[in-house]
């Protein structure tokens, strides 16, 4: 091979390998916007462990276990309800209500609305989940839509009651080591309706 023949081959091993690099980098950032993106759906199912009180002897504890997996120690969890002014469906202004601090304290939380309610089960669904990461921080924004029922009683028959609740979490996390875990969550709800058999 003649010298311009290996410039030319070395010129292309060193975009090959530019390129493989970049890939690699792509790859990395698609796995970094998975794992955010698990935290949402990690949440979500602690959240229906918490609602299943037919089947988890302890729906609560069952709820805290996941949340653990997917939170800080120190998170922080805020709601907003229907009616209740916020300023941003998306990470709103958070003097404008209660925070709670931890996983515990919103498992009490959530098993209390829930308990309160009387419901059986929920299940939370999510759409619209749209990641951004900036170096080791990371932000979150994904619809919600859940449901909430209070079983009949007759096998196969209709539930005694079905509510249906619509919002927006805005949830923040960062990278500890290699591991993602949310620190922040924030819920506003448009939407907190019973579909029937509900006390308003």
């Amino acid at each position: 091979m003649n010298t311009t023949g290996m410039q030319a081959a070395a010129i292309a091993a060193v975009l090959a390998l530019g390129g493989a690099q970049s890939a690699l980098a792509d790859s990395d950032r698609r796995s970094d916007t998975e794992e955010v993106a698990d935290l949402i759906y990690c949440y979500a199912r602690g959240t229906d462990a918490i609602g299943d009180a037919t089947t988890n002897t302890s729906p609560r504890d069952k709820g805290l276990a996941i949340y653990r997996g997917c939170f800080t120690s120190d998170a922080e969890f805020r709601a907003w309800f229907p009616q209740q002014p916020f300023n941003s469906q998306t990470f709103p202004d958070p003097s404008t209500t209660q925070a709670y601090i931890g996983p515990a304290a919103w498992a009490d939380f959530v098993n209390g609305v829930f308990r309160g309610n009387g419901y059986d089960f929920t299940q939370h669904m999510l759409s619209n989940v749209d990641v951004s990461i900036r170096g080791r921080t990371a932000k979150l924004t994904a619809y919600l839509n859940a449901s909430h029922v209070v079983s009949g009683s007759t096998v196969g028959g209709v539930s005694q009651c079905v509510a249906v609740a619509n919002g927006t979490y805005s949830l923040t996390a960062k990278k500890i080591g290699n591991q993602w875990k949310a620190s922040k969550l924030d819920l506003t709800l448009i939407t907190f309706n019973p579909v029937f058999g509900c006390a308003p």
